[in-house]
């Protein structure tokens, strides 16, 4: 019997277990924390963080969350979904070990010797990494930055932000304008003395509701939504879409501009975005934060288009020539991917010269033995992007499933780095391991290569339209792989 290591007990890594353990493999999860959740991890969520994906899309295939959850669920209640699967899946207490930090991993020809940060050496015959993208908090280092702190000004990351109460009745600064940077300015415009966003570019945010009527979900997590993408591999609809239908295609992308530019009041706002919105569009799409938009129209949030460039003492001088004054600094500037429990040989391998992860399918490389990545194919559903990555690699690694030689691997890696260098530079987001906006396009390929359907019904027209239904998967996966 293998024994598969897992580092990670977030989404990914939890998934993963469950998916080797109901195969008969041993599994143990290694994980840093006290708790599971990854990013979820009340240790690692900022005050008031909800999902960005609905209740209903933002769950594995066989366990959905509580149908008294909001339609955003919040940090503790996915927090405790997560728990409650690692339960119901018998992963707690027996598989998951928790307050295991991996500090090196080494493979000696037949297994991986993985050596703790309490220098505790186990051995595992396959391991995979579910560490995912939001690894380690991203904060830049600006000149005079200790001065600021000497002087008695506070610099957080975002995921530092705990409780509405570090905010209350100061001077807050946020830096950024991705999720979290937008979510603490509209938590801190309501509790501090005063709030200030300094952002590079205003970006294009979409808002629960479109037009305050029609559910996000049905416009973005749809397969028609996603046909109006220029994906490297087209189907047939959407050849024609992307050729002669190029007209209606760029008509219904400005049409998307336009009713949010309405809609958020964007100039009003002064944050009316330069770039178009389908060039946008990846795992970083943000939501709105409810009422973000109107607190910045009416000044509660003061926001200025520029860069930090220096600190002096307790002033922060701005490259618009502006200062000001703030008691605490929040950056909101995400976080990088690193392994750096891999030797320099394995991320050499698995990475460019640019720092973007290379994978076949985002899930292996040919010149990693015995090691898979689940959680390296962030999308805008990543519960059910992890669970179909969590099934491919097991039915590798249980030889249901056959790879293609490895220069067939290493050919189809090298197109698609070289479509997202030349063709959608956005996709070097997070260090390149983002599907979205093509989705479906990666979960169709996933369920082709094990030999398994990717339409959950014969109604054709309504698996075209319909948003993504993390229950049809559970029928899905559960096919009999063909014979190779």
């Amino acid at each position: 019997m293998k024994h598969i290591g897992i580092i990670g007990a977030g989404i990914s890594g939890l998934v993963t277990a469950k998916t080797f353990l109901q195969k008969g493999y041993l599994v143990t999860i290694l994980e840093k924390s006290d708790q599971v959740g990854g990013v979820w991890d009340k240790k690692r969520s900022y005050a008031g963080v909800t999902t960005q994906t609905t209740r209903d899309e933002y769950a594995f295939s066989d366990f959905p969350m509580p149908a008294d959850y909001p339609m955003w669920p919040s940090g503790p209640q996915v927090q405790e979904y997560l728990e409650n699967y690692a339960r119901h899946f018998g992963l707690l207490p027996y598989n998951i070990r928790f307050g295991a930090a991996v500090k090196r991993m080494n493979y000696d020809g037949f297994l991986w010797q993985v050596k703790l940060d309490n220098g505790e050496m186990l051995s595992f015959s396959y391991i995979v990494v579910c560490t995912g993208t939001f690894h380690e908090p991203y904060m830049p280092e600006l000149p005079g930055m200790q001065s600021f702190k000497d002087a008695g000004g506070i610099v957080l990351h975002s995921s530092e932000v705990a409780s509405e109460d570090q905010l209350r009745d100061k001077d807050v600064t946020v830096v950024g304008f991705a999720k979290s940077a937008t979510d603490i300015a509209t938590m801190a415009s309501d509790v501090s003395k005063s709030c200030s966003l300094i952002y590079r570019r205003a970006q294009w945010k979409i808002p629960r509701y479109f037009g305050n009527l029609i559910n996000m979900k049905y416009l973005l997590f749809s397969r028609f939504s996603e046909a109006f993408f220029d994906a490297h591999k087209k189907t047939g609809f959407q050849k024609v879409l992307h050729s002669v239908g190029k007209p209606m295609v760029w008509l219904q992308w400005r049409g998307l501009e336009l009713l949010l530019s309405k809609q958020f009041k964007l100039k009003q706002c002064g944050m009316l975005p330069t770039n178009r919105i389908e060039d946008q569009i990846s795992c970083s799409l943000g939501v709105e934060p409810v009422g973000f938009f109107e607190r910045v129209a009416s000044k509660k949030i003061k926001a200025f288009c520029t860069e930090i460039e220096r600190f002096e003492g307790r002033d922060v001088v701005l490259k618009n020539g502006e200062s000001i004054r703030p008691d605490l600094v929040v950056f909101g500037t995400g976080f990088r991917q690193r392994l750096p429990f891999l030797s320099l040989q394995y991320q050499q391998r698995i990475t460019n010269s640019k720092g973007m992860f290379s994978l076949y399918r985002n899930i292996l490389h040919p010149d990693l033995p015995q090691m898979g990545f689940v959680g390296f194919n962030s999308s805008l559903f990543t519960t059910i992007t992890s669970e179909v990555a969590a099934s491919w690699l097991a039915a590798t690694v249980a030889d249901d499933l056959i790879l293609p030689p490895a220069e067939e691997m290493f050919a189809e890696m090298a197109r698609m780095e070289k479509w997202r260098n030349d063709e959608r530079p956005i996709a070097s987001e997070f260090s390149g391991l983002c599907v979205a906006p093509f989705n479906f396009q990666h979960l169709d390929e996933l369920m082709r290569d094990m030999g398994l359907r990717t339409r959950a019904s014969k109604n054709s027209v309504r698996e075209f339209f319909k948003p993504i239904d993390p229950k049809d998967y559970k029928k899905m996966l559960s096919g009999r792989p063909k014979v190779f």
